[in-house]
Protein backbone atom coordinates (compact mmCIF):
# COMPACT_ATOMS: atom_id res chain seq x y z
CA UNK A 1 0.00 0.00 0.00
CA UNK A 2 2.74 2.34 0.79
CA UNK A 3 4.40 1.91 -2.48
CA UNK A 4 0.86 2.49 -4.33
CA UNK A 5 0.51 5.69 -2.53
CA UNK A 6 4.40 6.39 -3.47
CA UNK A 7 3.34 5.77 -6.86
CA UNK A 8 0.32 7.56 -6.47
CA UNK A 9 2.29 10.70 -5.59
CA UNK A 10 5.23 10.66 -8.33
CA UNK A 11 1.98 10.10 -10.50
CA UNK A 12 0.06 13.08 -9.88
CA UNK A 13 3.02 14.90 -9.60
CA UNK A 14 3.74 14.17 -13.16
CA UNK A 15 -0.02 14.87 -14.58
CA UNK A 16 -0.18 18.53 -13.91
CA UNK A 17 0.27 19.49 -17.39
CA UNK A 18 -3.45 18.21 -17.78
CA UNK A 19 -5.09 20.96 -16.51
CA UNK A 20 -3.50 22.95 -19.69
CA UNK A 21 -3.25 22.04 -23.47
CA UNK A 22 -1.58 23.81 -26.01
CA UNK A 23 -3.18 23.08 -29.12
CA UNK A 24 -1.13 25.24 -31.66
CA UNK A 25 1.48 27.84 -31.06
CA UNK A 26 1.27 30.24 -34.69
CA UNK A 27 4.16 32.56 -35.53
CA UNK A 28 3.43 36.56 -35.84
CA UNK A 29 4.82 38.76 -37.90
CA UNK A 30 6.53 40.50 -34.80
CA UNK A 31 6.04 37.14 -32.26
CA UNK A 32 4.00 34.61 -31.12
CA UNK A 33 0.08 33.54 -30.54
CA UNK A 34 -0.23 30.81 -28.22
CA UNK A 35 -3.84 28.99 -28.97
CA UNK A 36 -5.16 26.00 -26.08
CA UNK A 37 -7.35 25.59 -23.15
CA UNK A 38 -6.97 25.17 -19.16
CA UNK A 39 -9.42 23.95 -16.14
CA UNK A 40 -10.25 27.33 -14.57
CA UNK A 41 -10.03 25.13 -11.18
CA UNK A 42 -6.55 24.42 -11.21
CA UNK A 43 -4.96 27.09 -13.47
CA UNK A 44 -5.18 30.94 -12.70
CA UNK A 45 -3.37 32.86 -14.90
CA UNK A 46 -0.89 32.25 -18.04
CA UNK A 47 2.09 34.29 -19.13
CA UNK A 48 5.37 33.90 -21.95
CA UNK A 49 8.28 34.08 -20.85
CA UNK A 50 12.37 33.61 -21.87
CA UNK A 51 14.69 30.89 -20.99
CA UNK A 52 15.63 33.20 -17.63
CA UNK A 53 11.93 33.39 -16.56
CA UNK A 54 11.43 37.38 -17.57
CA UNK A 55 8.07 37.45 -18.57
CA UNK A 56 6.83 38.99 -21.83
CA UNK A 57 4.37 41.53 -21.73
CA UNK A 58 1.07 40.21 -24.23
CA UNK A 59 -2.54 40.12 -25.05
CA UNK A 60 -4.58 37.19 -24.19
CA UNK A 61 -8.28 36.95 -25.71
CA UNK A 62 -10.62 34.37 -23.48
CA UNK A 63 -12.33 32.05 -25.08
CA UNK A 64 -15.44 29.75 -24.69
CA UNK A 65 -14.37 26.00 -24.82
CA UNK A 66 -18.05 23.92 -24.13
CA UNK A 67 -16.23 20.64 -26.03
CA UNK A 68 -13.81 20.54 -23.47
CA UNK A 69 -16.42 21.13 -20.44
CA UNK A 70 -19.05 18.81 -22.46
CA UNK A 71 -15.89 15.84 -22.63
CA UNK A 72 -14.48 16.44 -19.28
CA UNK A 73 -17.11 17.77 -17.05
CA UNK A 74 -15.00 20.48 -15.36
CA UNK A 75 -15.15 24.04 -15.88
CA UNK A 76 -12.52 25.29 -18.77
CA UNK A 77 -11.86 28.23 -20.95
CA UNK A 78 -9.80 28.56 -24.11
CA UNK A 79 -7.14 31.38 -24.68
CA UNK A 80 -5.34 32.82 -26.90
CA UNK A 81 -2.44 34.61 -25.72
CA UNK A 82 -0.01 37.06 -28.05
CA UNK A 83 3.34 38.23 -28.07
CA UNK A 84 5.80 40.33 -29.48
CA UNK A 85 9.32 39.17 -29.31
CA UNK A 86 12.47 38.78 -31.40
CA UNK A 87 13.34 35.10 -29.97
CA UNK A 88 13.33 32.09 -31.19
CA UNK A 89 10.71 29.39 -30.42
CA UNK A 90 13.16 27.30 -28.07
CA UNK A 91 13.72 30.35 -26.04
CA UNK A 92 10.18 30.76 -24.77
CA UNK A 93 8.03 28.83 -22.59
CA UNK A 94 4.78 29.38 -21.39
CA UNK A 95 3.77 29.99 -17.76
CA UNK A 96 1.19 28.24 -16.16
CA UNK A 97 0.06 29.63 -12.57
CA UNK A 98 -2.28 26.96 -10.40
CA UNK A 99 -4.80 27.99 -8.05
CA UNK A 100 -2.24 26.70 -5.59
CA UNK A 101 0.15 29.21 -6.19
CA UNK A 102 2.64 26.91 -7.61
CA UNK A 103 4.08 27.30 -11.17
CA UNK A 104 4.93 25.44 -14.12
CA UNK A 105 6.71 25.41 -17.07
CA UNK A 106 5.91 23.97 -21.09
CA UNK A 107 8.40 24.77 -23.24
CA UNK A 108 6.77 26.31 -26.77
CA UNK A 109 8.65 23.99 -28.66
CA UNK A 110 6.81 21.21 -27.26
CA UNK A 111 3.76 22.62 -28.73
CA UNK A 112 2.59 21.48 -32.46
CA UNK A 113 3.41 24.69 -34.56
CA UNK A 114 1.39 25.89 -37.38
CA UNK A 115 4.17 26.18 -39.84
CA UNK A 116 2.55 27.57 -42.67
CA UNK A 117 1.08 30.69 -41.10
CA UNK A 118 4.37 32.92 -40.19
CA UNK A 119 6.26 35.25 -42.65
CA UNK A 120 8.08 33.00 -45.64
CA UNK A 121 11.56 33.18 -46.24
CA UNK A 122 13.92 31.33 -48.01
CA UNK A 123 17.08 29.45 -46.53
CA UNK A 124 18.23 28.47 -50.02
CA UNK A 125 22.05 28.95 -51.13
CA UNK A 126 21.66 28.64 -54.49
CA UNK A 127 20.11 30.35 -57.24
CA UNK A 128 16.26 29.18 -56.30
CA UNK A 129 14.46 29.99 -53.42
CA UNK A 130 13.27 27.59 -50.73
CA UNK A 131 12.88 26.50 -47.45
CA UNK A 132 12.05 23.02 -45.28
CA UNK A 133 9.98 24.36 -42.69
CA UNK A 134 10.19 21.28 -40.52
CA UNK A 135 11.51 17.71 -40.11
CA UNK A 136 9.72 14.87 -38.04
CA UNK A 137 11.87 12.19 -37.24
CA UNK A 138 10.14 8.36 -36.97
CA UNK A 139 12.03 5.07 -36.44
CA UNK A 140 13.58 4.74 -40.11
CA UNK A 141 12.13 7.53 -41.69
CA UNK A 142 12.83 11.77 -41.69
CA UNK A 143 9.76 13.53 -43.30
CA UNK A 144 10.03 17.01 -44.64
CA UNK A 145 7.76 19.39 -45.53
CA UNK A 146 8.53 23.15 -47.27
CA UNK A 147 8.12 25.19 -49.94
CA UNK A 148 10.48 25.43 -53.40
CA UNK A 149 10.55 27.83 -55.87
CA UNK A 150 12.59 25.90 -58.50
CA UNK A 151 10.08 25.54 -62.13
CA UNK A 152 10.19 22.39 -60.98
CA UNK A 153 14.05 21.15 -61.97
CA UNK A 154 14.45 19.86 -58.93
CA UNK A 155 15.26 15.98 -59.91
CA UNK A 156 16.84 14.55 -56.62
CA UNK A 157 17.14 15.24 -52.93
CA UNK A 158 20.03 14.22 -50.71
CA UNK A 159 19.92 14.93 -46.70
CA UNK A 160 23.23 16.06 -45.20
CA UNK A 161 23.97 17.02 -41.39
CA UNK A 162 26.78 18.95 -42.77
CA UNK A 163 29.23 16.44 -42.87
CA UNK A 164 28.06 13.11 -44.37
CA UNK A 165 24.77 12.31 -46.07
CA UNK A 166 22.23 10.07 -43.87
CA UNK A 167 19.59 8.96 -46.03
CA UNK A 168 19.56 4.92 -47.65
CA UNK A 169 17.40 5.53 -50.91
CA UNK A 170 16.26 7.94 -53.66
CA UNK A 171 13.24 9.86 -51.77
CA UNK A 172 9.84 10.36 -52.88
CA UNK A 173 8.74 13.69 -52.58
CA UNK A 174 5.10 15.57 -53.32
CA UNK A 175 4.94 18.79 -54.89
CA UNK A 176 1.18 20.53 -53.66
CA UNK A 177 -0.58 23.98 -53.59
CA UNK A 178 1.11 26.76 -51.31
CA UNK A 179 -1.31 30.12 -51.22
CA UNK A 180 0.84 31.86 -48.97
CA UNK A 181 4.03 31.59 -51.55
CA UNK A 182 1.80 33.56 -53.71
CA UNK A 183 2.23 37.07 -52.54
CA UNK A 184 5.68 36.99 -52.18
CA UNK A 185 6.71 34.95 -55.03
CA UNK A 186 3.61 35.32 -57.40
CA UNK A 187 0.99 33.37 -58.35
CA UNK A 188 2.94 31.58 -61.09
CA UNK A 189 4.90 29.61 -58.34
CA UNK A 190 1.41 28.55 -55.82
CA UNK A 191 0.69 25.80 -57.75
CA UNK A 192 4.24 24.28 -57.15
CA UNK A 193 5.34 25.44 -54.52
CA UNK A 194 4.97 23.31 -51.24
CA UNK A 195 6.71 20.15 -51.18
CA UNK A 196 6.62 17.42 -49.17
CA UNK A 197 9.39 14.57 -48.83
CA UNK A 198 9.89 11.82 -47.58
CA UNK A 199 13.77 10.36 -46.69
CA UNK A 200 14.76 6.22 -45.25
CA UNK A 201 17.72 6.97 -42.93
CA UNK A 202 20.91 5.03 -43.13
CA UNK A 203 21.43 2.69 -40.57
CA UNK A 204 24.70 4.81 -38.78
CA UNK A 205 22.48 8.07 -39.22
CA UNK A 206 23.39 10.51 -36.22
CA UNK A 207 21.81 14.02 -35.40
CA UNK A 208 22.80 16.90 -33.03
CA UNK A 209 20.41 18.81 -32.35
CA UNK A 210 22.57 22.04 -31.62
CA UNK A 211 23.81 21.28 -35.62
CA UNK A 212 21.22 21.85 -38.74
CA UNK A 213 20.18 19.95 -41.36
CA UNK A 214 20.52 20.59 -45.24
CA UNK A 215 18.63 19.50 -48.42
CA UNK A 216 20.87 18.92 -51.30
CA UNK A 217 18.98 19.16 -54.14
CA UNK A 218 20.16 18.34 -57.53
CA UNK A 219 18.90 20.63 -60.42
CA UNK A 220 18.85 20.79 -64.30
CA UNK A 221 21.32 23.68 -64.20
CA UNK A 222 23.54 22.83 -60.83
CA UNK A 223 23.32 22.06 -57.29
CA UNK A 224 21.60 23.97 -54.52
CA UNK A 225 21.46 23.71 -50.65
CA UNK A 226 18.39 24.51 -48.59
CA UNK A 227 18.38 24.74 -44.81
CA UNK A 228 15.52 22.48 -42.56
CA UNK A 229 14.27 25.25 -40.21
CA UNK A 230 13.29 22.89 -37.33
CA UNK A 231 13.79 18.83 -36.66
CA UNK A 232 11.09 17.19 -33.89
CA UNK A 233 12.39 13.78 -32.65
CA UNK A 234 11.46 11.79 -29.80
CA UNK A 235 8.19 13.69 -29.15
CA UNK A 236 4.57 12.36 -27.78
CA UNK A 237 3.00 10.13 -31.15
CA UNK A 238 0.29 12.72 -31.68
CA UNK A 239 2.39 15.38 -31.74
CA UNK A 240 4.29 14.00 -34.55
CA UNK A 241 0.92 12.63 -36.40
CA UNK A 242 -0.35 16.47 -36.27
CA UNK A 243 3.07 17.74 -38.08
CA UNK A 244 3.04 15.00 -40.52
CA UNK A 245 -0.56 15.51 -41.37
CA UNK A 246 -0.28 19.10 -41.68
CA UNK A 247 0.53 20.03 -44.99
CA UNK A 248 -1.29 16.30 -46.66
CA UNK A 249 -4.76 17.34 -48.16
CA UNK A 250 -6.89 14.12 -48.25
CA UNK A 251 -9.32 15.55 -51.11
CA UNK A 252 -6.59 16.08 -53.54
CA UNK A 253 -6.68 12.84 -55.70
CA UNK A 254 -2.64 13.51 -56.27
CA UNK A 255 -1.98 13.37 -52.75
CA UNK A 256 -3.63 10.20 -52.14
CA UNK A 257 -2.04 8.86 -54.50
CA UNK A 258 0.87 9.76 -53.19
CA UNK A 259 -0.12 8.27 -49.43
CA UNK A 260 2.82 6.68 -48.81
CA UNK A 261 4.87 9.96 -48.01
CA UNK A 262 2.98 10.18 -44.79
CA UNK A 263 1.68 6.75 -44.09
CA UNK A 264 4.99 5.14 -43.81
CA UNK A 265 6.12 7.44 -41.12
CA UNK A 266 2.85 7.50 -38.96
CA UNK A 267 2.95 3.89 -39.51
CA UNK A 268 6.92 4.02 -38.46
CA UNK A 269 5.63 6.19 -35.57
CA UNK A 270 2.97 3.82 -33.64
CA UNK A 271 4.52 0.48 -34.68
CA UNK A 272 7.60 1.07 -32.60
CA UNK A 273 5.61 1.91 -29.59
CA UNK A 274 4.30 -1.83 -29.25
CA UNK A 275 7.22 -2.45 -26.40
CA UNK A 276 5.94 0.10 -24.09
CA UNK A 277 6.45 0.26 -20.26
CA UNK A 278 3.52 -1.41 -18.41
CA UNK A 279 2.62 -1.23 -14.61
CA UNK A 280 -0.28 -3.58 -13.38
CA UNK A 281 -2.06 -2.75 -9.95
CA UNK A 282 -4.90 -5.38 -9.37
CA UNK A 283 -7.90 -4.38 -6.48
CA UNK A 284 -9.67 -6.90 -4.60
CA UNK A 285 -9.69 -10.62 -4.82
CA UNK A 286 -9.05 -11.93 -8.08
CA UNK A 287 -9.68 -15.26 -8.99
CA UNK A 288 -6.70 -17.44 -10.47
CA UNK A 289 -8.41 -19.59 -12.74
CA UNK A 290 -10.94 -16.24 -14.63
CA UNK A 291 -13.48 -17.97 -17.04
CA UNK A 292 -13.58 -14.73 -19.18
CA UNK A 293 -10.99 -11.82 -19.48
CA UNK A 294 -12.60 -8.66 -20.19
CA UNK A 295 -9.97 -6.15 -21.67
CA UNK A 296 -11.05 -2.49 -21.70
CA UNK A 297 -8.49 0.57 -22.95
CA UNK A 298 -9.07 3.38 -21.51
CA UNK A 299 -8.65 7.24 -22.83
CA UNK A 300 -8.97 10.31 -22.13
CA UNK A 301 -12.53 9.51 -20.10
CA UNK A 302 -11.75 7.38 -16.99
CA UNK A 303 -14.78 7.79 -15.35
CA UNK A 304 -16.45 5.36 -17.34
CA UNK A 305 -15.08 2.67 -14.94
CA UNK A 306 -17.15 3.59 -12.26
CA UNK A 307 -20.05 3.23 -14.02
CA UNK A 308 -18.92 -0.31 -15.56
CA UNK A 309 -18.03 -1.97 -11.96
CA UNK A 310 -21.21 -0.73 -10.80
CA UNK A 311 -23.25 -2.81 -13.85
CA UNK A 312 -20.78 -5.62 -12.96
CA UNK A 313 -21.26 -5.72 -9.23
CA UNK A 314 -25.51 -5.71 -9.49
CA UNK A 315 -25.19 -8.39 -12.44
CA UNK A 316 -23.07 -10.40 -11.20
CA UNK A 317 -21.84 -12.62 -13.71
CA UNK A 318 -18.74 -11.31 -13.75
CA UNK A 319 -17.40 -12.83 -9.89
CA UNK A 320 -15.52 -15.13 -11.48
CA UNK A 321 -14.11 -13.02 -14.40
CA UNK A 322 -11.12 -11.15 -14.68
CA UNK A 323 -11.57 -7.75 -15.75
CA UNK A 324 -8.39 -5.76 -16.79
CA UNK A 325 -8.62 -1.99 -17.95
CA UNK A 326 -5.83 -0.75 -20.02
CA UNK A 327 -4.53 3.20 -19.63
CA UNK A 328 -3.44 4.21 -22.87
CA UNK A 329 -3.08 7.60 -21.91
CA UNK A 330 -0.40 8.65 -18.47
CA UNK A 331 -1.91 11.85 -18.27
CA UNK A 332 -5.18 10.05 -16.59
CA UNK A 333 -2.97 7.70 -15.13
CA UNK A 334 -3.02 9.03 -11.25
CA UNK A 335 -6.32 9.69 -11.78
CA UNK A 336 -7.53 6.50 -12.84
CA UNK A 337 -5.98 4.74 -10.22
CA UNK A 338 -7.23 6.91 -7.44
CA UNK A 339 -10.89 6.21 -8.49
CA UNK A 340 -9.63 2.57 -8.74
CA UNK A 341 -8.53 2.54 -5.29
CA UNK A 342 -12.26 4.21 -4.51
CA UNK A 343 -13.88 2.07 -6.46
CA UNK A 344 -12.53 -1.04 -5.04
CA UNK A 345 -13.47 0.27 -1.60
CA UNK A 346 -17.01 0.06 -2.84
CA UNK A 347 -17.65 -2.92 -5.01
CA UNK A 348 -16.02 -6.50 -4.27
CA UNK A 349 -15.78 -7.03 -7.68
CA UNK A 350 -11.65 -7.44 -8.55
CA UNK A 351 -10.35 -5.81 -11.65
CA UNK A 352 -6.65 -4.76 -12.33
CA UNK A 353 -5.71 -1.61 -14.27
CA UNK A 354 -2.61 -1.78 -16.42
CA UNK A 355 -0.73 1.85 -16.87
CA UNK A 356 1.10 2.42 -19.70
CA UNK A 357 4.36 4.18 -20.28
CA UNK A 358 2.90 6.43 -23.36
CA UNK A 359 -0.29 6.17 -25.32
CA UNK A 360 -0.01 3.84 -28.09
CA UNK A 361 -3.47 3.75 -29.22
CA UNK A 362 -6.61 1.12 -29.56
CA UNK A 363 -5.46 -2.02 -31.01
CA UNK A 364 -1.89 -2.05 -29.14
CA UNK A 365 -3.22 -1.19 -26.04
CA UNK A 366 -5.81 -4.11 -26.32
CA UNK A 367 -3.12 -6.27 -27.63
CA UNK A 368 -1.43 -5.38 -24.22
CA UNK A 369 -4.14 -6.38 -22.60
CA UNK A 370 -4.77 -9.38 -23.98
CA UNK A 371 -1.09 -10.59 -23.39
CA UNK A 372 -2.10 -9.86 -19.35
CA UNK A 373 -5.29 -11.72 -19.46
CA UNK A 374 -5.40 -14.82 -18.24
CA UNK A 375 -8.62 -16.70 -19.71
CA UNK A 376 -9.25 -18.45 -22.76
CA UNK A 377 -11.85 -16.36 -23.54
CA UNK A 378 -12.09 -12.79 -24.00
CA UNK A 379 -14.93 -9.95 -23.84
CA UNK A 380 -13.09 -6.38 -25.79
CA UNK A 381 -14.93 -3.54 -24.74
CA UNK A 382 -14.87 0.18 -25.38
CA UNK A 383 -15.05 1.94 -21.70
CA UNK A 384 -18.40 3.65 -22.85
CA UNK A 385 -20.03 0.26 -23.97
CA UNK A 386 -22.38 0.09 -20.82
CA UNK A 387 -24.84 -3.21 -20.73
CA UNK A 388 -28.36 -3.02 -21.00
CA UNK A 389 -28.55 -6.57 -18.92
CA UNK A 390 -26.99 -9.16 -17.55
CA UNK A 391 -28.01 -11.83 -20.26
CA UNK A 392 -25.83 -10.68 -22.96
CA UNK A 393 -22.83 -12.36 -21.02
CA UNK A 394 -23.59 -15.80 -21.41
CA UNK A 395 -25.34 -15.52 -25.08
CA UNK A 396 -22.37 -13.75 -26.53
CA UNK A 397 -20.14 -16.31 -25.50
CA UNK A 398 -22.09 -19.47 -25.95
CA UNK A 399 -21.22 -19.66 -29.68
CA UNK A 400 -17.21 -19.51 -28.52
CA UNK A 401 -17.88 -23.08 -27.88
CA UNK A 402 -18.06 -24.09 -31.33
CA UNK A 403 -14.28 -24.51 -32.64
CA UNK A 404 -15.33 -22.68 -36.31
CA UNK A 405 -16.44 -19.58 -34.54
CA UNK A 406 -14.22 -16.51 -34.97
CA UNK A 407 -15.63 -13.32 -33.58
CA UNK A 408 -19.09 -12.68 -31.69
CA UNK A 409 -20.22 -8.72 -31.61
CA UNK A 410 -22.96 -7.53 -29.74
CA UNK A 411 -26.18 -5.24 -31.17
CA UNK A 412 -25.06 -1.72 -30.10
CA UNK A 413 -27.77 0.87 -29.30
CA UNK A 414 -27.49 4.70 -28.36
CA UNK A 415 -28.86 6.03 -25.08
CA UNK A 416 -32.68 6.55 -26.95
CA UNK A 417 -32.64 2.78 -28.18
CA UNK A 418 -31.47 4.21 -31.71
CA UNK A 419 -29.21 1.27 -33.49
CA UNK A 420 -25.76 2.50 -32.79
CA UNK A 421 -24.17 -0.75 -34.61
CA UNK A 422 -25.91 -3.36 -36.31
CA UNK A 423 -23.24 -5.05 -38.17
CA UNK A 424 -21.08 -3.55 -40.57
CA UNK A 425 -20.93 -3.34 -44.30
CA UNK A 426 -18.06 -2.28 -47.22
CA UNK A 427 -19.38 1.54 -48.66
CA UNK A 428 -18.31 3.89 -51.05
CA UNK A 429 -18.05 7.74 -50.13
CA UNK A 430 -18.15 10.06 -53.51
CA UNK A 431 -15.12 12.12 -51.92
CA UNK A 432 -13.13 8.82 -51.97
CA UNK A 433 -13.59 7.29 -55.48
CA UNK A 434 -12.49 3.86 -55.19
CA UNK A 435 -12.01 3.35 -51.79
CA UNK A 436 -14.18 1.04 -49.36
CA UNK A 437 -15.14 2.40 -45.99
CA UNK A 438 -17.08 0.49 -42.64
CA UNK A 439 -20.65 1.55 -43.34
CA UNK A 440 -22.92 0.82 -39.75
CA UNK A 441 -26.67 -0.10 -41.78
CA UNK A 442 -29.57 1.60 -40.07
CA UNK A 443 -27.33 3.38 -37.77
CA UNK A 444 -29.57 5.57 -36.02
CA UNK A 445 -33.03 4.21 -36.58
CA UNK A 446 -35.10 2.97 -34.16
CA UNK A 447 -34.39 -0.70 -32.92
CA UNK A 448 -37.47 -1.60 -33.75
CA UNK A 449 -37.61 -0.94 -37.30
CA UNK A 450 -34.31 -3.34 -37.85
CA UNK A 451 -35.15 -5.54 -40.31
CA UNK A 452 -32.53 -8.00 -38.52
CA UNK A 453 -34.37 -10.29 -36.14
CA UNK A 454 -32.87 -10.50 -32.98
CA UNK A 455 -31.07 -13.94 -32.98
CA UNK A 456 -27.67 -15.05 -33.41
CA UNK A 457 -26.88 -14.49 -37.50
CA UNK A 458 -23.40 -14.87 -39.45
CA UNK A 459 -21.56 -11.32 -40.18
CA UNK A 460 -18.36 -10.86 -41.74
CA UNK A 461 -17.78 -7.82 -39.73
CA UNK A 462 -18.45 -6.03 -36.66
CA UNK A 463 -17.36 -3.65 -34.45
CA UNK A 464 -14.90 -4.30 -31.47
CA UNK A 465 -16.37 -1.99 -29.46
CA UNK A 466 -17.42 -5.36 -28.19
CA UNK A 467 -16.42 -8.29 -29.10
CA UNK A 468 -16.26 -11.80 -27.68
CA UNK A 469 -13.44 -13.98 -29.00
CA UNK A 470 -11.28 -17.09 -28.02
CA UNK A 471 -7.54 -15.68 -26.95
CA UNK A 472 -6.04 -18.33 -28.67
CA UNK A 473 -7.57 -17.12 -32.17
CA UNK A 474 -6.91 -13.35 -31.08
CA UNK A 475 -3.23 -14.14 -30.67
CA UNK A 476 -2.10 -16.87 -33.17
CA UNK A 477 -3.52 -13.75 -35.80
CA UNK A 478 -1.59 -11.32 -34.33
CA UNK A 479 -3.97 -9.06 -32.72
CA UNK A 480 -5.09 -5.96 -33.90
CA UNK A 481 -2.19 -4.64 -36.61
CA UNK A 482 -0.54 -1.25 -34.87
CA UNK A 483 -0.32 -0.34 -39.21
CA UNK A 484 -3.93 1.58 -38.25
CA UNK A 485 -2.54 4.53 -36.43
CA UNK A 486 -5.07 5.53 -33.42
CA UNK A 487 -7.57 2.97 -34.37
CA UNK A 488 -9.74 2.88 -37.61
CA UNK A 489 -10.16 -0.56 -39.43
CA UNK A 490 -8.10 -2.86 -37.39
CA UNK A 491 -11.46 -4.06 -36.07
CA UNK A 492 -12.62 -5.27 -39.51
CA UNK A 493 -9.20 -6.12 -40.57
CA UNK A 494 -9.04 -8.96 -37.71
CA UNK A 495 -12.72 -10.38 -38.81
CA UNK A 496 -11.86 -10.74 -42.14
CA UNK A 497 -7.98 -12.74 -41.35
CA UNK A 498 -10.83 -14.59 -39.05
CA UNK A 499 -12.76 -15.26 -42.19
CA UNK A 500 -9.58 -16.09 -44.11
CA UNK A 501 -8.52 -18.62 -41.60
CA UNK A 502 -11.86 -20.57 -42.07
CA UNK A 503 -13.77 -18.84 -39.59
CA UNK A 504 -16.90 -17.54 -38.87
CA UNK A 505 -17.98 -14.42 -37.06
CA UNK A 506 -21.59 -13.42 -36.16
CA UNK A 507 -23.69 -11.02 -34.58
CA UNK A 508 -25.30 -11.62 -31.69
CA UNK A 509 -28.56 -9.17 -31.89
CA UNK A 510 -29.81 -10.52 -28.58
CA UNK A 511 -26.91 -9.81 -26.48
CA UNK A 512 -28.10 -5.46 -26.29
CA UNK A 513 -25.53 -2.95 -24.73
CA UNK A 514 -25.94 0.74 -25.08
CA UNK A 515 -22.55 2.15 -26.72
CA UNK A 516 -22.28 6.03 -26.27
CA UNK A 517 -19.66 5.75 -29.34
CA UNK A 518 -15.96 8.00 -29.02
CA UNK A 519 -16.67 9.35 -26.11
CA UNK A 520 -13.54 8.36 -24.65
CA UNK A 521 -11.85 10.06 -27.86
CA UNK A 522 -13.52 12.92 -29.08
CA UNK A 523 -12.13 14.80 -26.63
CA UNK A 524 -11.34 18.19 -28.21
CA UNK A 525 -8.67 17.34 -30.21
CA UNK A 526 -10.77 16.76 -33.56
CA UNK A 527 -9.80 18.66 -36.56
CA UNK A 528 -8.14 17.79 -40.09
CA UNK A 529 -5.55 15.69 -39.06
CA UNK A 530 -7.94 12.72 -37.40
CA UNK A 531 -9.92 12.69 -40.78
CA UNK A 532 -6.53 12.40 -42.81
CA UNK A 533 -5.81 9.74 -40.39
CA UNK A 534 -8.93 8.07 -40.70
CA UNK A 535 -8.06 8.37 -44.48
CA UNK A 536 -4.25 7.28 -44.61
CA UNK A 537 -5.77 3.60 -42.96
CA UNK A 538 -8.70 3.32 -45.39
CA UNK A 539 -6.10 3.73 -47.81
CA UNK A 540 -3.74 0.72 -46.14
CA UNK A 541 -6.69 -1.22 -45.49
CA UNK A 542 -8.18 -0.70 -49.42
CA UNK A 543 -4.76 -2.26 -50.66
CA UNK A 544 -5.24 -5.22 -48.21
CA UNK A 545 -8.52 -6.07 -48.37
CA UNK A 546 -10.17 -4.22 -51.41
CA UNK A 547 -11.07 -7.39 -53.69
CA UNK A 548 -12.71 -9.56 -50.47
CA UNK A 549 -14.48 -6.16 -49.71
CA UNK A 550 -16.39 -6.10 -52.96
CA UNK A 551 -16.95 -10.02 -52.82
CA UNK A 552 -18.51 -8.90 -49.37
CA UNK A 553 -20.35 -5.90 -50.78
CA UNK A 554 -21.72 -7.99 -53.98
CA UNK A 555 -23.13 -10.58 -51.52
CA UNK A 556 -25.26 -8.38 -49.05
CA UNK A 557 -26.80 -6.34 -52.58
CA UNK A 558 -27.79 -10.00 -53.76
CA UNK A 559 -29.17 -10.43 -50.50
Amino acid sequence: MKKLKSLLRQLIGRSKQQSLTIDIVTPTIDGQCVIGWYFTSEVSSLAIADKEGIEIPGKQIDIERQDVEASTGQSAKGFQLTVKTNKSLSELNLLAKQTNGQIYTIPLTSALVDEHLGPIHSTATGSIAGCFELGVITGKYLFLAGWLIDDRQATEFVISNGRTNIVKTKNQFLRFRRADVAEPFGRNYVDSAGILLLCELSDDATFDSEKPLFVNISLKDGDTSVKVDQIYCDEPPMQSARRILNSWNPLNPHHIQNSDIVAKPLQSLYARQRNVSTQRYDFGVATDNPEVSFVIPLYGRFDFMQYQISHFERAGYAQNCEIIYVVDDPKIAAKTLRLAQKLSRMFKQSFSVLVLGENVGFGPANNIGVRHAKADKLILMNSDVLPSSADWFERMLTPLNDETTGIVGARLLFEDRAIQHDGMAPMTISEYPGLLFNDHPYKGWPEKLSPHASTLSECALVTAACWAVKKADFISLGGFDPIYVLGDFEDSDLCLKMLKNGKKNYICRDAVLFHLERQSQNLVDEGKWKHSVTIINAITYNKRWKAELEKIRESEEVA
